[in-house]
């Protein structure tokens, strides 16, 4: 599909495209992390992930994509930009961690439950970093504008690390929902419990008087459960980023409440 679009592009006399720009993530280090044929023997490289490292001899559709807009150099320049978990705001994502937490908290509010980690002590506790939308964008535009930016391959996360015990603790102030010590011992369901709140969100949509959407369209249940299973420290360098010129950065605990906020604005959650 990407082909077609750009063989047009490329062929027609009056195309002014001049840049590509495409997005991807950290897959790229780790492999088809959410393909059940794969996942199970996965070794991914250890973390920091830095844009250099060689690729991994896994199936890989982001691989194919390089290889595609590369191919097409020189008719026009591309930059690929390689996000960790994304937070930003959409009515619907395949995969919004953010809005499957928000989902997740608003449920538990509603109901009077827990809202408890789902992932592992491991994760709970080890470092990860995040990709703000805003940091995300400014990223892309930079290099369609920069030359010496332009044919090359960049991570963009926030530039900070956080712990999942610490971004738990701000989500629960959000929420206004009492936080809950991780506790390994009590066995938790998470994907199988978000499942069957489907009339739960209903209700709330109702409630609330929210934007009609229903809860398997706004959530990724089983994604976001996979992520807070790493074995691994998921991080990023930033170092290539800032060594051509590029400084964009958000503190990620402070951006969790603007972009709840903006989730609000938009009347998705309550």
């Amino acid at each position: 599909m990407l082909a077609n679009v750009l063989d047009v592009l490329r062929s027609d006399p009056a195309s002014r495209l001049t840049h590509v720009t495409l997005q991807t993530g950290t897959k790229h280090y780790m492999g088809p992390i959410f393909d059940p044929n794969h996942s199970c023997h996965l070794k991914s490289h250890d973390p920091p992930f830095h844009e250099d490292l060689p690729r991994l001899p896994y199936p890989n559709f982001y691989y194919a994509l390089e290889d595609l807009v590369a191919s097409y150099s020189p008719s026009f320049s591309y930059s690929v930009h390689r996000s960790s978990i994304i937070i930003g705001a959409s009515s619907r994502s395949v995969y919004n961690a953010l809005l499957t937490l928000a989902v997740y908290a608003t449920v538990c509010r509603h109901e009077g439950l827990p809202f408890r980690y789902p992932g592992t002590r491991y994760t709970w506790e080890h470092f990860c970093d995040i990709s703000d939308a805003r940091v995300l964008a400014e990223q892309q535009i930079w290099a369609a504008v920069t030359p010496h930016a332009k044919n090359q391959a960049f991570n963009c996360t926030n530039g900070d690390v956080f712990t999942w015990k610490s971004l738990w603790k701000v989500l629960c102030d959000v929420f206004e929902v009492e936080f809950v010590a991780f506790d390994e011992n009590e066995e938790f369901d998470f994907v199988g419990m978000m499942q069957e709140k489907g009339k739960i969100w209903d209700e709330i949509v109702e409630k609330h008087g929210l934007y009609k959407t229903k809860l398997e369209d706004i959530t990724c249940s089983a994604a976001l459960n996979h992520v807070l299973h790493f074995g691994f420290q998921h991080v990023c360098s930033m170092n290539k980023s800032r060594e051509y010129g590029f400084f964009g950065y958000a503190n990620t605990l402070k951006s969790l409440g603007m972009w709840v906020g903006r989730l609000r604005k938009m009347n998705i959650i309550p």
